[in-house]
């Protein structure tokens, strides 16, 4: 007998929706505007304390409403901040799945993120993806 899919609504931001799904365990985010570094600091804040709750090391993070990419700081927020934090925290393996619009993934090189699809910061594996099955099928490899 499969075990019952069950998917819990998570956000207490109005900008931000959060999901878990427990088979197999996989934290989803997306935001229903365009966010401002603040609001995307606070999100950042909310999704790593949920996956903490869940222990839950995979997200799909859905930013494709964001036609622009963000500002320089936020990103090296993330690079030196964050993902350090987000692996002390969650343990090693780590998998942050990005869906971006066209216009930002073909300028994520110039913001120092040379590997697309294999990134890896602080010992968090990163990919980013303008399609959603693509970076479903990408996370499903991490798992093997």
């Amino acid at each position: 007998m499969k075990p019952e899919m069950k998917e819990l609504s998570l956000s207490t931001l109005a900008h931000y929706a959060i999901t878990y799904e427990p088979c197999p365990p996989l934290l989803r985010g997306a935001n229903s505007r365009r966010l401002s570094a603040e609001e995307i600091t606070e999100t950042c804040e909310l999704l790593l304390a949920t996956a903490r709750h869940y222990a839950c090391r995979y997200w799909l993070l859905d930013g494709r409403s964001h036609q622009q990419a963000q500002p320089q700081a936020l990103h090296d927020w993330m690079r030196d901040e964050y993902f350090p934090r987000l692996s002390r925290e969650l343990g090693p393996g780590a998998c942050l799945c990005f869906l971006v619009p066209e216009p930002v993934w073909t300028g994520l090189p110039a913001l120092g993120y040379g590997q697309l699809q294999n990134g890896f910061v602080h010992g968090v594996r990163m990919g980013w993806f303008t399609d959603e099955a693509a970076a479903l099928d990408w996370l499903a490899r991490q798992r093997t």
